[in-house]
């Protein structure tokens, strides 16, 4: 975010310096001001889009995360229609399993991080998997059964959905291009206020502390697990609760 403060207020002073240098031009014959309007028109229509992404994309991954927790409950709670043993083991797995999942929504900055406890999940969920193919082969006619294999399916999925929301990202060339188009804009106002022989320091300082400012504010909502921003894990954090205080029986 301060770098690209300083790339904008930068651009708006060395527009400054280029319209100072050309000279004034009688009202109505100088046509910098029609390429200044588009420049801004562009900026804006480029940060309502970058914004509208943004805000969708976290959305979305508080939703999935809710979501994910919610199928974690139920399939915790649906251990009660296995047997004991088959109960007890599925369910110190789920224990693990929940605190893999937080760790995997906490790494947004740490890529090795996040595939570790990826990986991890993906094991668990193999071992449940297996557990629930195990509990419906043993009764095959079991109207009880099918209900706790569905929970893990719903898990399964969602966890997958988690995984594609989280590394879901407003693509880099629209990031580029609205830093390019906020530095035209910046250097066309320096350009005009060049022409008018007006320095306006504090007008482009704060025009470049607000694209800044909008910026870090897009990204922050596009990343939303490393700066201010962030999803919301209470909801997962309740489920470990629940799950570590609930009687922890032996297989």
């Amino acid at each position: 975010m301060l770098a690209s403060f300083i790339a904008i207020f930068a651009l708006s002073e060395a527009g400054f310096q280029l319209g100072h240098r050309t000279g004034s031009v009688p009202e109505g014959k100088d046509p910098s001001w029609l390429l200044e309007a588009s420049a801004f028109s562009l900026l804006a229509l480029l940060v309502g889009f970058s914004f509208s992404m943004a805000l969708g994309r976290y959305d979305a991954r508080r939703g999935t995360f809710l979501r994910e927790a919610n199928a974690i409950a139920t399939t915790f709670l649906r251990t009660q229609l296995l047997d004991a043993k088959t109960a007890a083991i599925v369910r110190s797995d789920l224990r693990a399993y929940v605190e893999e999942r937080l760790d995997f929504a906490r790494a947004d900055a740490a890529p090795e991080r996040r595939a570790e406890a990826d990986r991890d999940s993906e094991a668990l969920q193999r071992k449940m998997w297996s557990a629930a193919i195990r509990a419906a082969g043993k009764d095959p006619h079991s109207t009880m059964v099918p209900l706790f294999v569905a929970a893990v399916n719903d898990t399964i999925n969602l966890s997958i959905e988690e995984r594609t929301v989280l590394t879901n990202h407003i693509p880099d060339v629209v990031i580029v291009w609205l830093l390019l188009i906020a530095l035209i804009a910046a250097g066309m106002m320096g350009y005009g206020y060049g022409k008018e022989r007006r320095h306006a320091v504090v007008f482009k300082a704060v025009f470049a502390a607000m694209i800044a400012l909008v910026f870090g504010l897009i990204l922050d909502l596009d990343r939303p697990q490393r700066g201010l921003i962030r999803v919301n894990l209470a909801s997962m954090q309740r489920v470990q609760q629940m799950m570590n205080a609930a009687p922890q029986q032996s297989p």
